[in-house]
Order: structure tokens, then C-alpha cells, then sequence
């Protein structure tokens, strides 16, 4: 596949508007939470944790058919890679990590690192199940309970 010569602008905005929103909500988290005595900190892996939950849902969602293309592709664009990918840090996870670690506290930061990856894996595959389990819903709905495929009268 050749690189288009034309940047994809609406992507390109999609993206970078989804970002400005991550940011912002990742900054605000940060305000909200505020630091932790224990050290532990918490805005980081709220906002880490909560980007995968979310993360797994959008995937679930996009994988669904009808939700590649078009429309659907410039959400997942904007809400998966520009906005949950601003609000979630894991670059900042790491070098949290390393701070916990360098002020002495090594355990506490090998348990932030490791519960942030188990637990972020955990909730994205959470969130993989919850969209399968929507999908599904959905579908119900939208058929005669035959699975005819029909779609029922609105007054149903």
C-alpha cells in the first residue's frame, strides 16, 4: 500500500482534536485527584485504567461490521488514537515508576507497574467482552427474535 501524497485531513483533525480533548481531560484528572500521601499516584493510573476499558470497548465496537469505513473509522480515529491515546500515559507510568523506585519505595512501584499493566490488560479485555455483549443486544433488538434478521415494527 503507497502513502497517499495528499494528507488525510479530516483524520488528521479527528485525531488532533481528540488529542487537545485527552489532554485536557488527563490534566483535569490530575487537578481533581491531586497527589497522593502514599505516593501512590493515583491520577496516572485512573486515567491509564480508565483509557483501557475504553480502549476495548472502542476496539470491540470498530471490529463490529459496518464500523470500518467512513463515519465510523474518523470515531475511531478521534475517540481511540487521538483522545485515549492523550488521556492514557504510560510513558508517565514508567518514569512514576522509576521516581517510587528512586525514593526508596522499589516495592510499592514494582506493585504500581505491574497492577497498572495487569489491571489495564484486565479492563481492555473487559471492555472487548462489554462491546461484544452490546453488539449482541443490539442485534437482538433489531431482529423478530427469529433471528430472521427482520427488522421489528418501531411500535414493537
Amino acid at each position: 500500500m503507497r502513502p497517499s501524497p495528499v494528507p488525510d485531513w479530516p483524520a488528521l483533525g479527528v485525531v488532533g482534536l481528540g488529542g487537545a480533548v485527552g489532554t485536557s481531560l488527563r490534566a483535569g484528572l490530575a487537578e481533581l485527584i491531586g497527589s497522593s500521601p502514599s505516593g501512590l499516584p493515583w491520577a496516572t493510573a485512573t486515567a491509564n485504567l480508565a483509557g483501557a476499558l475504553l480502549l476495548g470497548l472502542i476496539l470491540g465496537w470498530s471490529a463490529a461490521p459496518g464500523c470500518r469505513t467512513g463515519g465510523h473509522r474518523l470515531i475511531r480515529l478521534g475517540v481511540g488514537t487521538g483522545l485515549m491515546g492523550a488521556l492514557t500515559t504510560y510513558s508517565t507510568l514508567i518514569g512514576e515508576t522509576l521516581h517510587l523506585i528512586g525514593r526508596g519505595r522499589a516495592a510499592l512501584g514494582v506493585v504500581y507497574l505491574l497492577g497498572s499493566l495487569i489491571a489495564g490488560l484486565a479492563l481492555a479485555g473487559l471492555g472487548l467482552r462489554l462491546s461484544g455483549l452490546l453488539e449482541r443486544a443490539h442485534r437482538a433488538d433489531t431482529t423478530d427474535g427469529a433471528g430472521a434478521g427482520t427488522a421489528r415494527p418501531e411500535s414493537a
